[in-house]
């Protein structure tokens, strides 16, 4: 399959498969969005049924080359999810099985076949979702039933991570607007977390405009403008927060009346932290989260990614996943991909102080973002090996796998 097949032409050509897949990606952002707005039986089943079309459109594939080490991860993830079932009750049968089946979600979502724009228009969904609430209902209105409007930053980030970090890897032009639009939707939603995150993000990206080569002297100058006044209202929030005065403006305001530092995010932390400490149990398999004060208190909400990672898989899951993070993080340095970079950040950022990853319905998507470099790698030795076809070079005998997966 040369390039020109892999996309859409001017001349009308349409490819099939490429769209099948970006529409089970797109799929499952929906699917995220309804479960979001009109929680019940009927959008859950849904959402099972994007998890199960999005795996499904991933086999569909006949891709043998990389699946071995993919398979050993999501079965060691869900024997982890369903010894904390039976042992913890942390977990469910069902949501060990959707942990299963998101690394095949992952998967299909790094595969050159969905196109990036996919992800834009998650963006723009979840944005248009959030922005039509606010003008109807206005700011202190619940943009998502059973939840604060600090998860808007969180649903617009969730997509905007991955897609400006495969556009990154990829060589791809990193627009401006997508990382605008979701700094301006977060500041009107008044998050404190998802203002500052979305804030690196915009300013990762501006950044990587203006350090452009072929950037001109009126590009750069505008950017280093905008990059300023989007510092403005953190770097003044600090300063208010510093000085102990109030605001009327909304989000100043939630800073001003809440602090920074998250008082109940700290007791529930703590509060884990010190359960983990009283038994081997609770420190290699996870703790029981109804035994939380803090976190009853907080329906549930551990207000931490990563101590949620532990809370569903333990000790083994936790260092796993902090394992493929810092390799992650190594990696973008290394080939100075600075937005994939700034993207992991921004993912970290903003996880440590709500449920943004860890046995959550996006789960996928951050399994996608730590397995980037592998799926990169995977994806240019296929392509060697094909070109290599194309020439009549004789496959190796250890390469059956590789072929057929390109046949």
């Amino acid at each position: 399959m040369t390039a020109a097949d892999t996309q859409t032409t001017k001349y009308g050509y349409l490819n099939i498969q490429r769209v099948g897949m970006s529409a089970a990606v797109l799929l499952y952002f929906l699917a995220i969005i309804a479960v979001n707005q009109v929680p019940g039986a009927v959008t859950s089943a849904f959402y099972y049924l994007a998890i199960f079309i999005g795996a499904l459109a991933f086999y569909s594939q006949k891709r043998t080359f990389g699946i071995r080490p993919l398979v050993l991860m999501a079965m060691g993830a869900g024997i982890l999810c369903l010894i904390n079932t039976f042992a913890v009750g942390n977990e469910s049968v069902v949501r060990s099985m959707i942990m299963v089946a998101s690394f095949f979600v992952a998967a299909l979502m790094l595969d050159e076949e969905v196109d990036e724009r996919t992800y834009l228009a998650a963006i723009y969904l979840n944005a248009a979702v959030a922005l039509a609430h606010l003008l109807l209902f206005g700011r202190k209105a619940a943009v998502y039933a059973g939840s604060s409007n600090n998860y808007v930053s969180i649903h617009l980030l969730i997509p905007a991570v991955l897609y400006y970090s495969l556009l990154d890897v990829r060589g791809k032009k990193i627009p401006i607007i997508p990382a605008g639009v979701i700094w301006v939707t977060s500041l009107l939603a008044g998050g404190r977390g998802g203002l500052i995150a979305s804030t690196l993000l915009l300013a990762g990206v501006l950044l990587r405009r203006y350090l452009q080569d072929d950037a001109s002297r009126r590009e750069r100058v505008m950017l280093g403008f905008v990059l300023i006044l989007i510092l403005i209202p953190v770097i003044y929030v600090v300063i208010r927060i510093a000085m102990e005065k109030l605001s009327d403006l909304y989000v100043i305001d939630r800073f001003m009346a809440k602090g920074m530092d998250g008082g109940g995010r700290i007791a529930c932390w703590t509060e884990y932290l010190e359960y983990m400490g009283k038994s081997v149990k609770n420190m290699f398999l996870g703790v029981n989260l109804d035994d939380l004060r803090w976190v009853r208190h907080y329906n549930g909400n551990l207000h931490n990614s990563f101590l949620f990672i532990h809370a569903y898989m333990g000790m083994a899951g936790f260092l796993t996943f902090m394992i493929l993070l810092i390799r992650a993080t190594v990696w973008s340095i290394r080939n100075k991909k600075g937005i994939y970079l700034c993207c992991i950040m921004t993912l970290c950022f903003r996880g440590l102080t709500d449920h943004m990853f860890g046995g959550n319905r996006m789960s996928a998507i951050v399994i996608a973002m730590v397995l980037i470099p592998d799926f990169l790698r995977m994806q240019e030795k296929m392509k060697k090996l094909r070109e290599s076809r194309e020439k009549g070079a004789l496959l190796l005998p250890g390469d059956t796998d590789i072929q057929q997966s390109i046949e």
